[in-house]
């Protein structure tokens, strides 16, 4: 899942590069937002609901998680652009979504976003709480996986908010630190070399 999230975050910000470098089309906003805006949070949520309740339940998320990817992508590349949507494309920066998706796009981008975010830093906050106190090596690890991809998340809500205002490098900025933030934590959530050999 985790995978998938920072794979959903490289393409998002090719179609943003492309975008900002080159020049905005519909098409390069349309992935930019789908995977940017939309469904990377909730999959990055899924992620720790596989590491905090396990397979059965990561299984019936990830089922909730792509039904709502596919209706997302539907939605997305079929909605009618804004009508000042090709005058929004005129920018070295990003364009705002108001000006170019409709008011439906972006209240399910903000549903999924605050329901991945509160999965990933509740995740986080209650794995904390409740195993940090604990003597056992391999619990202390996952509280720091967690709060490391939590705080991640974070970083990028924050630099998100630079998208929101045009401002396309202190957004990239804030993508690459809270990604980077976040595999450090997948990483530290993989168990030592010596128990995946003996597993």
């Amino acid at each position: 899942a985790w995978a998938i999230a920072l794979t959903m975050f490289g393409l998002a910000s090719l179609a943003a590069a492309a975008g900002m470098l080159g020049a905005w089309t519909a098409s390069w906003f349309r992935v930019y937002y789908l995977f940017g805006a939309v469904v990377n949070v909730p999959v990055l949520g899924l992620g720790t609901v596989y590491l905090l309740a396990g397979r059965r339940a990561g299984a019936w998320c990830g089922v909730v998680v792509a039904l709502v990817t596919v209706a997302a992508s539907v939605l997305v590349f079929a909605s009618e652009l804004q009508p000042g949507a090709v005058e929004a494309f005129a920018t070295e920066g990003i364009p705002a979504g108001s000006q170019v998706m409709s008011e439906g796009i972006r209240l399910l981008a903000r549903v999924c976003s605050f329901a991945g975010f509160f999965v990933v830093v509740g995740g986080a906050l209650w794995s904390a709480w409740n195993l940090a106190h604990q003597k056992h090596a391999h619990l202390a690890r996952l509280v720091g996986a967690n709060l490391l991809i939590a705080g991640g998340t974070i970083v990028v809500a924050l630099g998100s908010g630079f998208a929101f205002y045009g401002r396309g490098l202190p957004f990239a900025l804030g993508l690459l630190a809270g990604v980077s933030l976040m595999f450090s934590g997948f990483l530290r959530a993989r168990p030592p070399a010596a128990a995946r050999a003996n597993a």
